[in-house]
């Protein structure tokens, strides 16, 4: 099973010999079959998710390029295309990929992930716009959307997408089932070890560099507040001056990020006795690894932090 992002599907334009300019589409699946269900994501969890549960049955494309964050992200006609004659457009929830309620998609095709637990949305407190990377200005506003970072939310995201290829190929529902039931483990497992370190952590103050943690915050009960600062941006003066403000009322050792900051941006939070650590919310698909192996590595981050409490 193989997830196709950008990056593997203009190379195999390049590997196919096709002239002109091909970069800005879509090339076909490699190697479909008349049985192959064509699974189109508006992020990397879900494509994870469906590429696990599908195995064999399905071919799964998420086509956001890998620089940009896909909740921003506005996909062209091409790609639009490319997402109608998809078999199932696996969808989020919660407002993520705005460009999708401008779009003509296929009702019956959509899949609404996060349905089940519409009454569990958090909302967002208030409507910021900034601007960062190739999918420039943007607002964080309405609902927060970064869903599968409570991984009980997330196994009901899993559920979704199996039923949705069981209903399309129900001859395979043991072995769709199966799978599922293999990845709700992993992520029962990943709920456990986050469950230990935060109550270990407990009311200890935390900073998160970006306003994307709602459900991991809320799931384990975290005393953290949330900024708008960039990993690949120095901050600014008011960015600093507004964050010393909130450490005297909330004086947090450690700030966690949703990227690699900068080395300097790191020595000069030391200076203030705030260590950093990456915490990545993994919308877009990973450099190395997968879903799993970034959610291990969050996971050990507030390990870290616990740790250095129970000393």
């Amino acid at each position: 099973m193989r997830v196709f992002n950008s990056i593997v599907v203009t190379l195999a334009v390049l590997l196919a010999g096709c002239g002109g300019d091909d970069s800005g589409k879509v090339a076909p699946v490699a190697e479909q079959t008349a049985d192959t269900l064509v699974i189109y994501t508006v992020n990397y969890p879900l494509a994870f998710f469906a590429e696990r549960i599908g195995g064999d049955l399905v071919e799964v494309v998420f086509p956001a390029p890998v620089d940009e964050d896909p909740a921003f992200w506005s996909p062209d006609a091409d790609t639009i295309a490319a997402y109608q004659r998809a078999d199932l457009i696996l969808l989020n929830g919660a407002g993520y990929a705005k460009w999708v309620d401008r779009a003509t998609l296929p009702s019956s095709r959509l899949v609404d992930t996060g349905a089940a637990f519409a009454d569990r949305l958090i909302e967002m407190e208030s409507v910021t716009t900034h601007s960062h990377g190739p999918e420039g200005e943007h607002e964080h506003g309405g609902w927060t959307f970064t869903t599968w970072l409570d991984p009980t939310l997330a196994i009901q995201q899993v559920q979704a997408v199996a039923a949705a290829v069981t209903e399309l190929r129900p001859e395979h529902e043991q072995g769709i089932q199966a799978r599922m039931k293999e990845l709700e483990s992993a992520l029962l497992n990943l709920d456990g070890r986050l469950s230990m370190a935060t109550e270990i952590i407990g009311d200890e103050p935390l900073v998160f560099s970006h306003p994307v943690y709602q459900y991991l915050i809320r799931r384990y009960e975290l005393n953290g507040v949330e900024v708008h600062w960039e990993p690949d941006e120095t901050p600014d003066g008011h960015a600093w001056e507004h964050l010393e403000e909130q450490l005297e009322s909330h004086p947090a050792r450690w700030m966690l990020w949703e990227g690699e900051p900068f080395q300097s941006t790191v020595a000069d939070l030391e200076d203030l006795g705030i260590g950093s650590l990456l915490f990545d919310p993994c919308g877009n698909t990973p450099e190395t690894g997968d879903y799993l192996t970034v959610m291990d590595a969050n996971a050990g981050a507030l390990e870290t932090i616990a740790e250095t409490l129970n000393h």
